[in-house]
């Protein structure tokens, strides 16, 4: 858990909706305060991280968990706007697909993706997934703009 005591807004990327109540209901299970928002395409996923159309008020993701294939614009897409602007690279991506393509794990990774996860096949290891990345991502992960207070750290 995050000791600033902010809120963790996780920004869900996925075309299918069974999917998302799954990342949905994982990352509840995770210790902390998090806002999970969810859009279906990667235009919105866009307008959401940029405050554009619909988002205009849409809060700064503090984790993304992306889809490479999606109607329109793909993924890799996304992830490559998200990481070419200065003002929201910072933001952790995490690839989260069902394309074990070691391809397409390049090009994520040139992309600029913090991490590259396979959709397990079955729901269980999908939850379980699910839960072990979201737990790194908002309890061990250390960002400037959300991390714990120097006096909980050991020195």
């Amino acid at each position: 858990m995050r000791r600033t005591g902010e809120k963790i807004i996780i920004l869900v990327v996925d075309d299918d909706p069974d999917c998302r109540l799954l990342i949905r209901e994982a990352i509840g299970e995770c210790r902390g305060r998090n806002e999970v928002h969810e859009v279906c395409d990667g235009q919105a996923a866009l307008d959401f991280v940029f405050q554009q159309g619909e988002y205009t008020d849409a809060p700064r993701p503090s984790l993304i968990y992306l889809d490479i294939e999606m109607p329109g614009l793909t993924g890799q897409d996304v992830l490559a706007a998200i990481k070419s602007s200065p003002e929201h690279r910072d933001i952790p991506v995490v690839m989260l697909t069902g394309v074990c393509d070691e391809r397409q794990m390049q090009i994520a990774a040139r992309n600029g993706a913090n991490s590259y996860t396979l959709k397990p096949a079955r729901a269980d290891q999908f939850y379980k997934t699910l839960r072990v990345s979201t737990a790194y991502w908002v309890s061990i992960h250390q960002h400037p703009s959300c991390h714990w207070v120097e006096e909980e750290c050991r020195r």
